[in-house]
């Protein structure tokens, strides 16, 4: 045991004395000829840093307050500074109708199809084709039936019948489409060209019946007139023939036939005599004078299409009962000018009542919308309503 003692005292004692024999580190200080170390200074100070503040936007310049106005000479005009009021400028002009023309536009209205350009283009075409053809075959037809009925339907007449309805046609038909390719057609226009043809028609039949017999001439000049009254129609009235001022001379031209008729009962009953040619002389000439009349009473007054059926409907209904009343009570009899007087001053003064004393703006408002007739809705024909139902 002592030998293990005296073996770690001899090898701990050494190490023990050498680390305290050790000395700590030496500084040498070495001078220096003409050294100066100077006035000392501080460290200069770092440059202040500089942030910097969001300037906000300065607000427009109000303008001044404007003085008090007075509101009876008070204008009112846009401000050119809101947006709203400033228009925005366009890049592209819009396009223009054109007035006339094969484009997609016709008198302002879009066209309805490569040929048939209007609403009444159709009806335009049909009506000038057709009486083109039957007008011309009446010219050929109907002068061999009063003149030479034998020979009206020999191989001669025939190919003329053929070639002047094939004729007359083709050339209504061109005249027409060319018409209503070019210029628009309304359903109004073409439907009031036809009433006023058959009106020219019976016009210049009549008139040439007062100084010729013949059937040829009288044929060509009613032909003559129904085209001409169809073609002014539409070119005095336009594509848009007003309905009321259209309704207007229809009126006018049927009651100058029906006081036409009235005037010559009362005269043939009156112990007048009776002409038959003079008769229906009279009675194809008075329509074109009514309705020229309307015509002309249309260019200051503008009634409206109530009025004017009102009118014919009153004046129709109170002189049509008139007279049957009146020939009934003296006995039937409708050989005495009587009934004949009061059906015309009945119509008369019934057409002045109803148009001088009846107020359209005191008219009830129109119904409520209601459901069809044949079927009865839960929501719209209740004849009461709760909260329950």
């Amino acid at each position: 045991m002592r030998s293990w003692l005296a073996l770690f005292a001899a090898l701990v004692l050494p190490a023990t004395a050498l680390a305290q024999s050790e000395e700590p580190p030496k500084i040498i200080i070495v001078p220096v000829a003409n050294y100066d170390a100077g006035t000392p200074e501080l460290a200069p100070a770092p440059p202040p840093v500089i942030i910097e503040q969001p300037v906000a936007p300065q607000p427009p310049p109000q303008p001044p307050p404007q003085p008090p106005v007075d509101p009876s000479t008070r204008q009112f005009q846009a401000n050119p500074t809101d947006p709203v009021a400033t228009p925005v400028p366009t890049t592209q002009a819009p396009p223009e109708a054109t007035s006339t023309g094969p484009g997609a536009m016709l008198d302002g209205h879009p066209r309805e199809g490569p040929f048939l350009a209007g609403s009444g283009s159709g009806a335009f075409v049909a009506h000038h084709t057709l009486m083109g053809g039957l007008g011309v075959l009446a010219t050929q037809m109907v002068p061999r039936l009063l003149t030479d009925p034998s020979n009206a339907f020999v191989p001669n007449a025939r190919i003329a019948y053929l070639t002047g309805a094939l004729v007359g046609a083709a050339v209504g038909f061109g005249a027409s489409a060319w018409y209503q390719f070019y210029n628009w057609i309304g359903i109004e226009s073409a439907s009031f060209g036809i009433i006023n043809s058959a009106v020219g028609a019976m016009f210049m039949v009549g008139f040439s019946n007062l100084f010729s017999s013949d059937p040829t001439p009288i044929s060509w000049l009613g032909l003559l007139g129904g085209e001409a009254a169809a073609w002014l129609t539409v070119a005095l009235g336009g594509g848009e023939f007003p309905v009321n001022k259209g309704l207007l001379i229809t009126s006018g031209a049927a009651w100058a036939a029906i006081y036409t008729s009235l005037i010559l009962g009362i005269v043939a009953t009156s112990g007048g005599g009776a002409n038959l040619k003079a008769g229906i002389d009279a009675i194809l000439l008075t329509p074109a004078l009514g309705a020229g009349l309307m015509a002309l009473a249309a260019l200051k007054f503008n009634p409206s299409i109530g009025q004017i059926v009102r009118a014919d409907i009153f004046g129709a209904a109170v002189g049509g009962g008139v007279l049957l009343l009146s020939a009934i009570i003296l006995g039937v009899r409708f050989d005495l000018p009587t009934p004949y007087i009061l059906g015309a001053v009945g119509a008369a003064g019934a057409m002045t009542v109803v148009s001088l004393l009846y107020a359209e703006a005191a008219e009830a408002a129109p119904p409520a919308a209601k459901s069809a007739w044949w079927y009865q809705s839960k929501e719209k024909d209740r004849p009461y309503s709760t909260v329950w139902w």
